[in-house]
């Protein structure tokens, strides 16, 4: 942090936004449509941020995409859901009405004014829709289609995940590969149209070009610049070749830069256990909450991220590192099992991806160890092998060297590192119940989100014996989509002081702010709703602010 009243500028702008994901670039563009001179600092050489990199979902209850289907939702209906999910553990439970009630907002004024639309992508539902106040269909919205073309010499900035084709949630862009169209993937490609994370981005990011907003690559915030009232007047970044520019900000900046899960020290401070194998873009290192600490900032939600499981195939990598996948469907079906180091079953494993992971940081008084920590293992046998696709390994290819097996459950735990009688005892147990469909132990097939990822075909779908050699097992680590801890915020995304207070021209959203609810993640989207919410509010909120005279300087970025 620098602290400096009269400050020579490189260059000047009403509102700088720091981070090109769904929160920053919607801020971008509502502050501009306010009247706002806006600039972006984007810290990588891509556009899009963890949002370009996700299934792009925003999860948005009494949306106008409902409504032109004829689905019901309300206001007291989505707050009775989320309380039952937050338990009373949200940073701020007004800050819960502020974003059921302007998501829908945001949503319309994105159709009314850029490109970005989304479907409804049917069947798909709530987490837990089975709870009160949940739904079976309609707050989940998958972005339509997009044509990077649009975007000019820009088309190849926006972010991709190497997983994911060219196909919308509902055309299986995240599902098993019976589920995909190879035709029309290969149409897509050959025309350049982008779906999921990458369409949303992509589509938001049109907005900020037909805007005129400069965006700057390769270009990281390292410091907020404040005057010696306490107010946020700019900001010190880094070019391309490592020199330093100073931009003043009349009106504010956005902290909008993602979250702090490639930061091993502030995991280790913050979390409540390590996250081992990230899930995003690596470039989320915490630098806006250090930013926000040092300015001064309150913080929120400290001790939560997004939960996931996640599975490697070594083979596969990503801006130079072993990509870590996310989740695998596999594990929710029959003739699977999840284990820990010592080849006991300790969850359910058909649990969402947000709530699986938190069963790997369970204290055993009695043994006074965290007995879920790494290693975990899915075992399955080939039965589930010939028919899913699990992790990379498609059904009818052979295993690939890196999966360890084994013709016998005790030879498999051998070569894990697993107690052999342990697994053995486990497996056999599981069997005597999974040949009846049945799990007393855990209750697998009971939930709502298993049984929607088996497309609701039964327990069947869900539990069976691990009978039929060979057997395998595959490591699941400690992932994470990315952390939702960060500076407190009220309802217009401005960031509070350590004693209550706002700290003026300071706004965060999105990862690099308090998660709004909580440790709860009510469907899929729960991370880019609140998100795009509060970029929505901030941008407007900070767009019509009065600038303020921060120096003489009349220079511009080039």
């Amino acid at each position: 942090m620098i602290v400096k009243n009269d400050m020579k500028w490189d260059a000047e702008t009403d509102v700088v936004v720091l981070g090109s994901g769904g929160a920053a670039l919607t801020t971008a563009i509502l502050a501009h449509d306010q009247g706002a001179e806006v600039v972006i600092l984007e810290k990588s050489d891509q556009i899009g941020g963890t949002t370009a990199f996700s299934g792009g979902i925003p999860w948005i209850p009494n949306n106008r995409y409902m409504k032109e289907l004829g689905l019901e939702d309300s206001h007291e209906e989505a707050k009775t859901y989320i309380t039952k999910l937050t338990h009373g553990k949200e940073p701020d439970p007004e800050l819960i009405d502020v974003y059921i009630e302007h998501g829908p907002k945001m949503i319309d004024y994105l159709y009314q004014h850029t490109p970005v639309r989304f479907a409804v992508p049917k069947g798909y539902g709530d987490y837990y829709a089975d709870l009160p106040g949940g739904k079976k269909e309609g707050r989940s919205l998958d972005p339509l289609p997009f044509p990077l073309n649009d975007l000019g010499e820009w088309s190849e900035k926006i972010r991709r995940n190497p997983i994911f084709p060219p196909l919308t949630l509902e055309e299986g862009g995240a599902s098993d590969p019976g589920d995909i169209d190879f035709t029309l993937v290969g149409t897509r490609m050959e025309n350049n149209i982008t779906t999921m994370g990458r369409a949303l981005a992509a589509s938001l990011f049109k907005g900020v070009l037909d805007r005129g907003i400069q965006t700057l690559t390769s270009t990281p915030g390292k410091e907020l610049v404040m005057d010696d009232e306490g107010a946020v007047i700019g900001v010190r970044a880094e070019s391309g070749d490592g020199t330093d520019i100073f931009i003043g900000a009349r009106k504010g900046v956005m902290i909008a830069s993602g979250g702090f899960e490639w930061n091993k020290e502030l995991v280790r401070s913050f979390l409540k256990g390590a996250i081992t194998h990230p899930q995003s873009p690596s470039y989320n290192e915490g630098d806006g909450l250090i930013m926000a600490m040092e300015a001064g900032a309150a913080l929120g939600n400290m001790s939560e991220a997004w939960w996931s499981p996640a599975f490697v195939d070594p083979t596969i990598e990503y801006e130079g590192k072993v990509y870590n996948q996310i989740d695998s469907q596999a594990r929710t079906m029959a003739n699977s099992i999840i284990v820990n180091k010592h080849g006991k079953r300790f969850v359910n494993e058909g649990a969402t991806y947000m709530d699986l992971p938190k069963s790997f940081y369970t204290y055993d008084q009695n043994s006074q160890s965290l007995p879920n920590e790494s290693n975990v293992w899915l075992i399955f046998d080939q039965q589930l092998k010939d028919r899913a696709l699990i992790v990379t390994m498609a059904p009818g290819e052979n295993a690939p060297d890196w999966v360890p097996q084994a013709d016998s459950i005790q030879e498999l735990a051998e070569k894990i590192g697993v107690d052999p009688n342990q697994l053995e005892a486990t497996v056999e147990r599981f069997n005597h119940h999974a040949v009846n469909h049945e799990d007393p132990d855990f209750n697998r097939g009971s939930l709502h989100f298993e049984n929607f990822a088996n497309r609701f075909k039964g327990r069947e779908a869900m539990i069976g014996p691990i009978e039929k050699g060979p057997f395998y097992a595959l490591p699941i680590y400690a992932g994470s989509l990315g952390t939702n801890g960060g500076p407190r915020i009220n309802e217009h995304g401005q960031v509070i002081s350590l004693r209550g207070e706002v700290i003026p021209g300071l706004y965060a959203a999105g990862n690099a702010a308090m998660g709004i609810l909580g440790g709860a993640y009510p469907g899929a989207g729960g991370t880019i709703g609140p998100a795009m919410t509060f970029g929505y509010l901030a941008g407007m909120h900070i767009g019509n602010l009065k600038p303020r005279k921060i120096s003489d300087a009349e220079s511009v970025l080039a």
